[in-house]
This record gives C-alpha cells, structure tokens and sequence, in this order.
C-alpha cells in the first residue's frame, strides 16, 4: 500500500459524519449521517434529546481534535493521548472521563467480561510493546484498530 498523507486526511475529513455516526450508533443513540451533518454545521437536530446530541457534539469534537493534532503531527500512540481523546469524547457521559475506569463493567447481550480495573495498565503497556515491535503502517494501524476495539471497555 503506497503512502497517501494528503489523500488519508482528505478521506477522514469527507468521512467525519459517519464516523461520528457510528460512533453514536454503538451507543445506541440513532443519529443519522444527515442529522450529524447539521450538528456540524452548527445546527441543533429537532426532536432529538438534548442529552444525546451532547454525546453527539462531544464525539464531533473529538474527531475535529484527532484531525487538528494529526494536521500537526501531534497524534501519539501513548496512554495521554487516548486519555486526552477520552475526555473530550465521553465529557459528562460516562462515568469518569479522561482515564481509565475505575471499576468493573459488564456489556449487555454478552457474556464476555472485559479486564479487571487493576489489569488495565499492563494490558495497555503491553499493546504499546507490542504495537513497537510492527514496522509496515498498514499492519499497524491495522492491529491498533481491533486491539482498541476489543479493549475499549479501557476507558468506559
């Protein structure tokens, strides 16, 4: 896979609706590409619950500030950041925002149980070791994506 810096930013600033879309959708708050559109645009949604369209705003928010710092070349792969982004993502939504969680949770619908509060340091840690050791961008990207997936209960 060849390098594009200028196409990849290109491509996350036309997907930014949808990825804030999805990004509600998986907290079961059914926004659509079109209305996340108009809370871009600065815009309230009608008949949408106020609650939900700060959720909203703050996964907007988050996107733009992921975008911005990449612009800058100030993304990093380091437990501040992802703490950083967390903050601005889940800021009056979740528990506690901006670190990790401090207690135990379960996901409905699944009997999978996500690490213990006192294991999420050390898995954190060895996902940066092992994230240093790939060398080919795609592949890495690649594995940050679905070990963050798979341990996104770190921050909830």
């Amino acid at each position: 896979m060849i390098k594009n810096r200028n196409l990849a930013i290109q491509l996350f600033k036309r997907s930014l609706p949808e990825l804030v879309s999805d990004a509600c959708q998986l907290e079961g708050i059914n926004f659509t590409v079109p209305e996340i559109q108009t809370l871009l645009g600065g815009m309230t949604v009608g008949n949408k619950d106020i609650h939900e369209q700060e959720i909203a705003l703050n996964q907007i928010k988050a996107w733009k500030t992921i975008l911005s710092d990449l612009l800058v070349n100030k993304v990093e792969i380091k437990k501040d950041y992802s703490n950083k982004i967390h903050h601005i993502a889940a800021k009056e939504d979740a528990m506690e925002w901006g670190k990790f969680r401090s207690g135990n949770v379960t996901i409905a619908g699944t009997d999978y149980l996500p690490p213990k509060t006192e294991e999420l340091n050390a898995k954190y840690s060895q996902m940066l070791k092992d994230f240093s050791i790939i060398k080919d961008d795609y592949r890495k990207a690649t594995f940050l994506f679905f070990t963050l997936c798979q341990k996104s209960v770190l921050l909830r």
